[in-house]
């Protein structure tokens, strides 16, 4: 059924939690972000804020996973979301009394970071305590749906709030959802010790490399990361560069961006709802491999054409495909991953997810002066076209030499 995660009380009250959370941080990084340029006038100032919220994610997923499957999920993402509830106040108030520069601004965007690096993989792998395994693939795509629409309603809201308000009260409001998701987390039981068995101790370090010797030794779940590394690394970022798309490619300018990126996220949107009320029974390897090659495909598309609105349909495409590889992803994960290794494979999930995009940005965005747009985004799709053929290949060649030989 459709939503049918939502039955489950404790899941139910996470997901309003975690949707308020999330428009709540949408808020606080477009008020960072004009904060920045207010003061500074300084791209670099901007590139150097972005860093400081990305970063800490690539750094320290292994150490994140460790802590998800090690630790109380539930304690974890208290205290994660308290920290970052005190760095928004704290910005708030160096606002108010006219303390704040740039410097403070990137040390509160660093500790903020740090947090949301911390929480992400136990607030991932939370999820697949909260419902039976047959409502697991529902939730997660509620829970995707949640921050594709926060995507929207938070800049909105935001814009909104700075044309009547200081820009202290966006921290503020991040303040008042971070509170309001701890108060619900506190509703929430905490969950029974899977064992009374004491895990013996080991070395942190080998802890953390777990996650990447199973994914490692686990043949369809490597081949399905080293697809969506392919397809983070080579295409994800184009949503970034929609407005050189818009302005350069298709002659629209500011309102053509916000065409594209409704596209997009109308896509990413209905990818949500697609997922939620899919048959879990059916493979999800293969669903991620026709919506990376769609990804692709749809790209390629958006490299020749000069029609608008075929660009905005593949928008629209490229959005859907993406989320619908992201939930399928981490059902995946969910499913086929021990419980007691899930937090670290989710970590190195998000590392990809966050990372990956930032990187295809940065190439696409690089290449694009020197070998014009159209045709970096064609050698992006085509790069991604030819990692799925290599992978596919080897794993139909791993797959050939397990066969027992014919009699």
């Amino acid at each position: 059924m459709r939503f049918g995660a939502l039955a489950c009380g404790d899941f139910r009250l996470f997901t309003f939690g975690n949707c308020l959370s999330l428009v709540g941080t949408w808020v606080q990084r477009i008020g960072t972000g004009w904060l920045a340029w207010e003061s500074s006038h300084s791209s670099v100032w901007l590139g150097l804020l972005a860093f400081a919220d990305l970063f800490p994610t690539v750094l320290l997923a292994p150490i994140a996973g460790v802590m998800a499957d090690r630790c109380d999920k539930r304690r974890v993402i208290l205290y994660c979301q308290f920290v970052a509830m005190a760095t928004a106040v704290l910005q708030a108030g160096l606002i108010l009394s006219h303390a704040n520069s740039m410097e403070a601004l990137f040390a509160v965007t660093l500790m903020s970071g740090i947090a949301s690096a911390l929480c992400q993989p136990a607030r991932l792998s939370w999820i697949s305590t909260l419902v039976p395994p047959g409502k697991l693939a529902s939730a997660v795509a509620i829970n995707s749906l949640c921050f594709n629409l926060a995507r929207f309603v938070g800049p909105a809201l935001a814009g909104a709030m700075l044309l009547k308000l200081d820009p202290s009260a966006l921290f503020l409001l991040n303040a008042l959802s971070y509170a309001t998701f701890i108060v619900v987390i506190l509703r929430i039981p905490p969950a029974a010790p899977r064992s009374t068995e004491k895990i013996p101790p080991s070395p942190w370090l080998r802890e953390a490399t777990e996650g990447l010797r199973y994914l490692v030794s686990d043949a369809p779940l490597r081949a399905t990361f080293l697809i969506l590394t392919a397809s983070a690394v080579c295409i994800r970022g184009i949503p970034d560069l929609a407005p050189a798309i818009a302005g350069e490619m298709l002659r629209r300018g500011s309102q053509g961006f916000a065409s594209l990126v409704a596209a997009a996220g109308a896509g990413a949107i209905a990818g949500g709802v697609w997922c939620s009320g899919r048959d879990a029974t059916k493979p999800l390897a293969r669903l991620i491999e026709r919506h990376v090659m769609a990804a692709s495909l749809g790209t390629l598309a958006l490299a020749l054409t000069h029609d608008f609105r075929l660009a905005a349909a593949l928008f629209f495409t490229m959005g859907f495909s993406i989320v619908v590889t992201g939930i399928g992803a981490q059902t995946l994960i969910h499913l086929s991953v021990p419980q007691a290794l899930r937090g670290r494979v989710l970590a190195l999930y998000g590392m990809v997810y966050r990372g990956g995009p930032a990187l295809s940005a940065l190439w696409l965005g690089a290449c694009a002066p020197l070998w014009g747009l159209r045709l970096a985004l064609g050698v992006g799709a085509l790069l991604c076209m030819v990692a799925y053929g290599v992978t596919t290949i080897r794993v139909c060649a791993g797959a050939r030499r397990q066969d027992p030989p014919a009699q």
